[in-house]
């Protein structure tokens, strides 16, 4: 079962310095991951920056925000797993991407919101959901949770 605690898929060890703080490289590594993502077309170097910082944040117990009940927060190893998982078996679609013409921060916090409110009503068993979830997630908020139905459906 995922832990409490969590970082960036390929951010590495836990950081040395405090909350917050990476090396110059973690930080490096970390943003090279996030752009991976199609839905970090919406962002720019500030805000993707803003997004690192963050992840880093929420990595540290004193500093991460707390988990509401019925919600689980996804450590490194799920987030890892369903990664991989989808590198093999999934592509991307048009949904994931900004559309043209929208201010891309509304278009990621609207989609943040979907994907909320399509993980209360969807089946857990999908993976094309979950993943988006993650990224977004990831992107917006700094860390992954999900009700407990959808982290037990994660492949591992």
């Amino acid at each position: 079962m995922p832990g409490i605690k969590r970082k960036a898929a390929g951010s590495g060890d836990a950081p040395n310095a405090g909350a917050g703080e990476a090396s110059p490289r973690r930080r490096e590594r970390l943003k090279a991951s996030l752009l991976s993502f199609p839905e970090a077309a919406a962002l720019d170097e500030l805000q993707l920056d803003d997004a690192a910082d963050r992840i880093f944040r929420e990595y540290d117990p004193s500093t991460a925000t707390p988990t509401p009940e019925g919600m689980v927060r996804l450590d490194d190893e799920s987030i890892i797993a369903a990664f991989s998982f989808a590198n093999r078996f999934l592509t991307s679609t048009a949904e994931d991407e900004p559309p043209a013409g929208v201010d891309p921060l509304g278009w990621l916090d609207e989609r943040r919101r979907t994907l909320d409110e399509e993980t209360k009503r969807s089946e857990p068993n999908n993976s094309r959901l979950v993943i988006a979830k993650i990224r977004v997630d990831l992107l917006t908020k700094g860390y992954v949770e999900l009700p407990r139905a959808y982290v037990e459906c994660i492949p591992v």
